[in-house]
């Protein structure tokens, strides 16, 4: 028996894949951050620290590479810090507002900012 691929399944499953906030791998080498205007490449080997902070209702995820830090803020960001913990990330985005709903129930990031890390004398 021959069976079809449900063009309307597949396209709900591409559409919630498209949603995804971050996709782990098994040994990235990079971490790719996609603001709303750039996209940033971080090699792992100038990965620091990460620290997960629950604030104000929302979640921040800080990570810390050897020049920059990342602030990843939105809701359900632990499972992310936890990926990171395997450096398994492989790539992290801003979810689009209006799908925030829809992924109420998954991780969501709602906001990715880039600084120049502060130099300590």
């Amino acid at each position: 028996m021959e069976t079809k691929p449900d063009a309307k399944t597949n396209a709900t499953h591409e559409s919630a894949k498209n949603l995804m906030c971050w996709r782990t791998a098994t040994s990235p080498q990079c971490l790719r951050v996609e603001t709303t205007t750039e996209i940033h490449l971080f090699v792992y080997g100038y990965f620091q620290h990460a620290k997960f902070i629950r604030q104000n209702g929302k979640e921040i995820v800080q990570i810390q590479f050897q020049d920059r830090v990342v602030l990843v803020k939105g809701k359900n960001l632990e499972p992310l810090c936890d990926a990171l913990e395997r450096l398994a990330v492989e790539r992290i985005k801003a979810c689009p507002e209006k799908y925030g709903v829809i992924a109420r129930n998954e991780g969501v990031i709602e906001d990715i900012e880039i600084k120049q890390r502060d130099k300590e004398n």
